[in-house]
């Protein structure tokens, strides 16, 4: 389907079908296609964790999600988390040597390492920085999910501090250096069932844009 058609099937899935699993190969699709979003100065400050165990999905819903989250966390196939880097990584050598590495090398790298740096903390928080790239991950794997006819959701209602203790609890991730910005879930769902979707309503276009 084109894009605007995929964006059309798109909608944000209340109830799963916890019977129907997601393909390793749509799985691994919709993922690929995440890492494809854009991403401001090529510095991908966003990691993905994928949840499937059904035991780990259950604590998770607990422990990093707001109560009206957590029962669809627990039923959804596929739970993925969505991380931001901190602002005390990303800002640091550490990681942009890394990110500009693939790009720079000897002083000229080192000048943009310091630049980028210098750049990224005038910003009023460095992990809204990351966090808004998040937000292009998702809308992306979003749009995949719907090419494949997956349904999709994606969550604030978050609890960050409770998630940085499950990161730590699991040994999912260092909660120094990546802090829990996004939720997301994929799966298959019936629409014959009461509460699954709601209507998607748009304001009207003139509205929503203005043209000059």
């Amino acid at each position: 389907m084109s894009v605007q058609e995929a964006a059309k099937f798109r909608k944000a899935i209340k109830i799963y079908d916890k019977s129907k699993a997601v393909s390793e190969s749509d799985l691994k699709t919709i993922l690929a296609t995440g890492a494809l979003a854009p991403s401001s100065n090529g510095l991908e400050p966003v990691k993905v964790i994928i949840i499937k165990d059904q035991k780990l999905k259950e604590q998770a819903a607990l422990s990093c999600f707001m109560p009206g989250n957590q029962q669809k966390v627990k039923d959804a196939p596929i739970l993925a988390l969505l991380l931001g880097a901190n602002g005390g990584y990303l800002t640091s050598e550490e990681f942009l040597t890394n990110r500009l590495g693939r790009i720079f090398s000897g002083e000229t790298l080192k000048t943009n390492v310091r630049g980028m740096s210098n750049y990224l903390k005038s910003y009023p928080s460095p992990d809204m920085f990351s966090d808004e790239q998040t937000h292009l991950v998702a809308s992306f794997m979003a749009l995949q999910a719907a090419d494949l006819k997956i349904g999709s959701s994606i969550m604030g209602g978050i609890t960050p501090l409770q998630a940085a203790s499950f990161f730590t609890e699991h040994n999912i991730v260092d909660p120094t250096k990546w802090h829990l910005s996004l939720g997301m879930l994929f799966g298959y769902y019936d629409d014959n069932i009461k509460g699954t979707s709601f209507p998607r309503l748009r304001i009207a276009e003139d509205e929503f844009v203005s043209i000059f």
